[in-house]
């Protein structure tokens, strides 16, 4: 059974128009253009915030369809103030403001970027157990001896940005796990976002593969004071 959304427009006469007005309307939300009903739901949540700082609701990364029938329900729980508003922006653009009490029902077109690959290889010598690596905020240790072991001890550990894959033998492949992650490993560089800590030579030698393209459509929220302040927040996709 699809899900039916629904909005109500009244409005007394010389409210806003000579005569009353009286607007009422609803669709069931479909996948696009049939009549299949959308299945899947972000489910209903709340984000509360803390600061002025943007605040990432959805990434289009996520959510990225052919079709892109998605359909957004944004409501400030919070009670009415001039002062007190979420700014909502798409690709970065403000859509507008939803001041307390406001809620939004819109349609969301989200499409996919390009996530930043690179190689990493592990040169020179790295030949003692203990030498290690921090990259993405994780401490690789080596588990052997040699390139090769430092390649399997990099595509062992589990990062919370990146995934890491055997590029060959003596040669690792790091992929972004999400398109904004756009901080880039510079080619044919020792990267500065690798620090190897080794009483040896060993070395981190990088190079690009794909550099990264941000997903452009992104919702993100912005809130105009730093108090505690909530956004109710519902997502249907396909």
């Amino acid at each position: 059974m699809a899900i039916t959304a629904g909005l109500t427009l009244t409005s007394g006469a010389d409210d806003l128009t000579s005569d009353a007005l009286s607007l009422s309307v609803s669709t069931a939300l479909t996948k696009a253009g049939g009549s299949t009903a959308i299945a899947s739901t972000s489910g209903l949540a709340r984000k509360t915030t803390v600061s002025t700082d943007q605040y990432t609701l959805y990434r289009a990364d996520d959510y990225a369809t052919v079709t892109n029938a998605n359909k957004v329900y944004l409501k400030n729980t919070e009670t009415a103030s001039p002062a007190l508003y979420f700014t909502v922006t798409i690709d970065d653009e403000p859509m507008g403001r939803l001041y307390g009490g406001d809620w939004a029902f819109f349609p969301w077109l989200a499409t996919n970027g390009v996530p930043a690959t690179f190689t990493a290889a592990p040169t020179l010598s790295w030949g003692d157990a203990t030498d290690q690596i921090v990259f993405d905020g994780v401490t690789v240790v080596l588990g052997g001896s040699g390139s090769a072991a430092m390649v399997d001890a990099m595509v062992a550990t589990k990062y919370p940005n990146w995934t890491c894959t055997e590029h060959d033998s003596v040669t690792a492949l790091y992929t972004a796990k999400d398109s904004n992650i756009l901080y880039q490993i510079e080619e044919g560089t020792t990267a500065d976002q690798f620090v190897v800590t080794t009483a040896g030579s060993g070395v981190i030698t990088t190079a690009r593969v794909t550099a990264a393209v941000a997903s452009g459509n992104d919702i993100k929220i912005t809130p105009s004071t730093t108090g505690s302040h909530t956004l109710e927040s519902m997502l249907f996709y396909e």
